[in-house]
């Protein structure tokens, strides 16, 4: 069996295809989807996210989001989706310093901070890839 696996950024679908397996990266850890999963609907982190069919492995780098899962299927709505293997480590690396420059000159907890930090998980995500 497979379940149906839908990455939505807000410009775009980025990836529409079946996979057995999806693991996604939950604000709270990852977390995997199978075949007849419950209804769930969770918050997610900046990440990786890996679909297995079969040998096969799509890798993905996202931003934070939402992700609606039932039983066969499982929709993403992220803000940043790319595939893991055209990540620009360099890019990734400039993108994560800019952010911890930008979070030493306002307070974490405000707006500007917020999307200081958003942008470092981001960056580490993809760093990570």
């Amino acid at each position: 069996m497979s379940i149906h696996v839908e990455i939505v950024t807000p410009s775009a679908v980025a990836y529409e295809g079946d996979c057995e397996m999806a693991v996604a990266p939950g604000f709270m850890g990852e977390f995997g989807v199978l075949d007849n999963h419950a209804q769930t609907l969770a918050v997610t982190d900046s990440g990786v996210v890996t679909l297995t069919a079969g040998a096969d492995k799509t890798v993905f780098v996202v931003g934070p989001g939402f992700a609606e899962v039932g039983p066969n299927r499982i929709t993403l709505l992220v803000d940043h989706c790319e595939v893991a293997g055209t990540v620009d480590k360099s890019e990734a690396s400039q993108q994560l310093e800019q952010a911890f420059a930008a979070l030493k000159l306002v307070d974490a907890e405000s707006e500007e901070g917020l999307q200081a930090r958003k942008a470092a998980g981001l960056a580490q995500a993809r760093l990570r890839s």
